[in-house]
């Protein structure tokens, strides 16, 4: 196996890993990535809220995506959907207080995996470790 490819394979197997537990803990409250992913974008955003399009940026995804995510987080109140006072054929999509403290949850659970993968690593091998995988990320 050439060398560039097992750096694939085990970043790929490693984040199937991360994702499963991630799954395993959002089942719990009937989410999603893609739903929580939303809802941190939301929860960091000014304002704690985002014109529709603005997110569908943000996500990476079509306009049918993103607004079958945020119906789905609407129906469990975790954000709700707003006419823009500005121009009522923009939609503003803002984070409820349930949202907000599924996030809480959410970044307590992302901490516990980033402790639990870099827990065989001394300080420096982390360091090295976070400053590689930023080199790879900004080569795309």
């Amino acid at each position: 196996m050439k060398q560039e490819q097992a750096c694939a394979v085990l970043i790929k197997q490693i984040h199937s890993e991360l994702e499963k537990n991630a799954n395993n803990m959002l089942r719990q409250d009937d989410l999603t990535m893609s739903q929580v992913n939303v809802l941190m974008i939301l929860n960091q955003a000014e304002g704690k809220q985002l014109e529709l399009k603005q997110l569908e940026r943000q996500l990476h995804v079509a306009q049918p995506t993103a607004a079958g995510i945020v119906k789905r987080l609407e129906q469990k109140g975790f954000v709700e959907g707003l006419g823009s006072p500005e121009d009522k054929r923009i939609k503003l999509i803002r984070i409820t207080p349930l949202g907000m403290e599924c996030c809480k949850k959410a970044e307590a659970n992302m901490l516990q995996a980033e402790q639990a993968l870099t827990s065989a690593l001394t300080e420096a091998e982390y360091l090295v470790l976070t400053g590689l995988l930023q080199k790879i990320r900004d080569s795309f």
